[in-house]
């Protein structure tokens, strides 16, 4: 089956258009979480921390979904009518006649509305021009024609990865356009965009008792935008129950990425990544997604390669990637690498720098026929933790009081504190720089003063 990947690459370039999102709704949306930083707003950073993935439906799968919808079969219908060409003014719009027809086959409804009101009449134009602007329709204005566009061709030809596409390209479009994009105060803009965000960031179901305070700001017109985003195909409602379809979360990737400028990860994107990058990458996923990347990654290539290029790995990267790594050969997140995973933790074991920190995933009889750990792979692991404490954001002071730095006897804690300055490890300096700044005790500072001179720059 083929998956949309790369499908969220920007079609306005990156960063260029934030389609009105909210920053915290955008930081929301791509973090799965409360957001850690900012992503529309604020100076770029040159190492951003990994995001999670986002799981993208199948190419099939997705369109499936679009053309089930109302909008989707408007827009062939518009297209079928259009096909043979269509004569227009200098400006590219219809004449009366003509516009009559247009809005006979987009909807009757609509025809009958947009004859008795001026503001549904606008309405229709601006549909029409999203069609223009966005590839469907091409107007030819040396024959004063307009004809079915690139993106006609793509949505009606048999290419599924073009012609969602096109129809990804005409739903932001017209999310915009529901948006007032461009139009009014900025305040009021992006209505519409940023309801679908926000039901997307929520991660499932949303109760409809719940929308209010998680839409606050659209209060008055939810359930018209909720309409109109059901009608695209973006989003399913019941009596008590409203969701974003695949085909929604599709959308809201590609929106976020334009909106950010950054590339978001889709799910099975790191098959063909070194182990390294898949170790780095992972410490962002949620746990219940990792054994798929794993497999994924895996592929058709035997488990003990695999195990092979992982442990290769662990001293490229990390503290947090390097954990990642050692659960994945033991099988933590599902049995990737099976008893080639554990066996290359059992060769760990001996190793000067990681073989403590893999001793701790064996079990009690692999443990029970490896020689005492010496003091030297003892302190690199203690150093890895507390590395692996402060990458994950723990402020350092935290970390010094959490991990039991001041628990013990200052005298024993400035004897372990001094062999730091001794290991091969590269966040040795500043786990020692924290423990200058944050211990308590004069006895133990002074140590780790002595030991991070040692060290050196």
């Amino acid at each position: 089956m083929t998956t949309p990947h790369g499908a969220g690459a920007s079609t306005h370039g990156a960063g260029s258009n934030h389609h009105a999102i909210r920053e915290d709704l955008a930081g929301r949306a791509i973090e799965q979480r409360p957001p850690r930083r900012l992503y529309l707003t604020g100076a770029r950073q040159a190492d951003p921390p990994p995001i999670p993935p986002v799981e993208l439906a199948p190419v099939a799968d997705l369109m499936a979904t679009a053309r089930a919808s109302a909008l989707h079969g408007m827009v062939i219908a518009q297209i079928d009518w259009i096909r043979e060409g269509r004569e227009v003014g200098a400006n590219g719009e219809l004449s009366p006649a003509a516009l009559t027809e247009f809005l006979d086959v987009t909807d009757e409804r609509v025809s009958s509305a947009a004859s008795e009101s001026a503001e549904m009449a606008e309405a229709v134009r601006q549909f029409w021009g999203a069609l223009v602007g966005s590839g469907i329709l091409h107007i030819d204005t040396a024959r004063s024609l307009v004809w079915p566009g690139p993106n006609a061709v793509a949505l009606t030809g048999t290419d599924g990865q073009a012609a969602l596409h096109a129809w990804r390209t005409f739903l932001i479009a017209m999310l915009d356009l529901w948006s007032g994009l461009g139009r009014g105060e900025p305040e009021e803009q992006g209505l519409s965009t940023n309801i679908l965000i926000s039901l997307y960031a929520h991660g499932g179901p949303v109760p409809r008792t719940k929308l209010s305070p998680l839409i606050d700001e659209a209060r008055a017109y939810t359930q018209l935008h909720l309409d109109t985003l059901t009608h695209a195909g973006l989003l399913q409602q019941d009596p008590e129950l409203v969701c974003v379809t695949t085909l929604g979360t599709y959308v809201c990737h590609a929106l976020l990425e334009e909106a950010s400028g950054l590339r978001i990860p889709v799910l099975g994107s790191y098959a063909d990544a070194d182990a390294a990058v898949l170790l780095q990458a992972i410490t962002a996923y949620p746990v219940e997604r990792i054994p798929v990347e794993a497999h994924g990654w895996l592929g058709d290539r035997p488990a003990e390669e695999g195990a092979a290029a992982i442990r290769a790995a662990l001293l490229e990267v990390g503290p947090m990637a390097r954990r990642a790594g050692l659960d994945l050969l033991a099988g933590t997140f599902g049995d990737t690498f099976g008893m080639d995973g554990r066996r290359t933790l059992l060769e760990l074991a001996g190793d000067e720098r990681l073989g403590a920190l893999a001793f701790n995933y064996l079990s009690p009889t692999q443990q029970a026929q490896i020689p005492t750990l010496g003091r030297a792979t003892s302190t690199w692991a203690l150093i890895d933790l507390a590395a692996m404490s402060l990458e994950a954001g723990t402020p350092a002071h935290e970390m010094v009081h959490g991990l039991g730095y001041v628990d013990q006897p200052a005298g024993k804690m400035a004897k372990l504190i001094d062999l730091f300055g001794d290991a091969d490890h590269p966040w040795a300096a500043r786990v020692l720089d924290a423990m200058i700044a944050h211990h308590p005790e004069p006895e133990v500072v002074e140590a780790a003063r002595s030991a991070r001179d040692r060290l050196g720059d």
